[in-house]
């Protein structure tokens, strides 16, 4: 039976193999997580269908190859069951995939692949090891020689080029880090230097793909955004001795435990519907204004990784229902059981730095958003309050806020604005609708 890539989602047509659970003549129970993949919107561990034998690993770790292609193959036990098809198009075989997607039993290799392919002569094909039909066809788009698909290290299985490698090398050479071949046909790949790599003294570490897609993310982000950042600190005593009288009761009844950030969450919202321009998007010279709130959570994944799944019609929950769903966005982005509906169409995004300690941040804006708010952590400090007229000194537990928004949109004026809102709406929280 073959094992094929699923389709992760409507616009997602293709998934890198991040890790494999079971090696080849492993025996695979049905429904048993066999590998796992990652796709531009998320990542996600994959069952088996069937139950037998694993006696073909096509696919390595870290190669990226098309929705429908062949990733492994197993021999089926006599007493395996039927195809779980309850299971979405996660871990179904490639007959099943093709009669539901109308894929071709090539795997999803289209005519201009098998065209490209056809231009490689044998020779070629020992010069630069075995090219997928994906690497190909980007290569022939980005206009990337076989000379110098010949000098690219790949990291797929067997030293092949992945996509992630091809990509990572257009990156650079688009941004001059990489040079075209000298009058000796010498390369310079990246910024590093030749005495830098394989010595006792460095690491070198391959980015994996949720490090490449959050790069290429940010990337996308600087040069598309003018990003200016505000700063504003906000007293959060009257929801801080809220949270310390309830959050017992809170735990017994939730099963969670009651932080600020559904409180800075519910500001947000109430900020949003207050001034909509916020809560738009940018294509060429239109403004998308969106009359509903996808409220984006940044969630930090180990050891390094970073998601924002979003809450879908935010607008319309209370405290308690944005606790729930900020926890079950985070617990399940950690399972890695997020689904691509998660993290698209999102209209605002939150960031917490404020966990780790931060004080204070510029976060990037999550495109094609046009703003996100960064929380830094709550501090006790001094401050200086009026009371009856007269200036004394008081200690208030303080949360600086920082917005960070796009300029072509959001001018100073209205950021200032938004992030003043949300500063008075959390100084005077109104807590009947709890």
């Amino acid at each position: 039976m073959d094992i094929v890539m699923p389709k992760m989602g409507e616009s997602v047509n293709e998934g890198t193999i991040i890790k494999w659970y079971k090696k080849k003549g492993d025996f695979v129970k049905k429904d048993e997580i066999i590998f796992e993949i990652s796709t531009d919107k998320v990542d996600t561990e994959i069952p088996s269908s069937e139950e037998g034998i694993l006696t073909e690993i096509l696919v390595g770790e870290q190669e990226t190859v098309d929705v429908g292609t062949v990733v492994a193959k197993i021999t089926k036990n006599s007493e395996g069951g039927k195809i779980n098809k309850d299971k979405g198009n996660a871990g179904v075989t490639k007959s099943e995939f093709e009669n539901v997607q109308g894929i071709p039993a090539s795997g999803g290799m289209t005519d201009i692949n098998k065209e490209t392919i056809q231009k490689v002569s044998e020779e070629e094909k020992k010069e630069t090891g075995f090219l997928s039909p994906l690497v190909l066809s980007i290569a022939e788009k980005e206009k990337v020689g076989l000379d110098e698909l010949s000098k690219i290290q790949g990291t797929g299985l067997e030293g092949r080029i992945s996509k992630q490698d091809l990509l990572l090398y257009i990156d650079s050479r688009k941004s001059k880090q990489i040079k075209t071949p000298d009058s000796d046909g010498d390369y310079v790949k990246g910024n590093r230097k030749d005495h830098l790599t394989g010595t006792p003294d460095i690491e070198v570490i391959h980015m994996d793909n949720i490090r490449l897609n959050i790069m290429r993310h940010m990337i996308n982000s600087r040069d598309t955004s003018v990003h200016v950042s505000a700063l504003i600190e906000t007293d959060m005593g009257r929801i801080s001795n809220f949270i310390s009288s309830r959050k017992d009761e809170f735990l017994k009844k939730e099963g969670i435990k009651l932080t600020y950030l559904p409180f800075v969450a519910d500001a947000v919202i109430k900020a949003l519907k207050e001034f909509p321009l916020v809560n738009s998007t940018i294509e060429g010279t239109d403004i998308y204004k969106k009359k509903y709130i996808n409220l984006g959570i940044a969630v930090a994944l180990e050891p390094n990784g970073l998601i924002v799944p979003n809450i879908k019609n935010a607008g319309e929950k209370n405290i308690s229902g944005l606790a729930r769903a900020i926890n079950d966005l985070a617990a399940r982005a950690r399972a890695k059981k997020l689904v691509p509906d998660d993290i698209t169409n999102g209209t605002f995004s939150i960031t917490n730095y404020g966990v780790f300690g931060t004080i204070f941040g510029t976060p990037i804006i999550n495109q094609p958003e046009v703003a996100i708010l960064g929380i830094g952590a709550v501090v006790k400090k001094p401050v200086v309050l009026e009371v009856d007229g007269n200036d004394t000194i008081a200690i208030k537990p303080i949360m600086p806020i920082t917005l960070s928004h796009d300029h072509r949109l959001i001018d100073g004026m209205l950021g200032g604005k938004f992030l003043k809102f949300v500063k008075e709406t959390l100084e005077n929280f109104n807590f009947n609708n709890f």
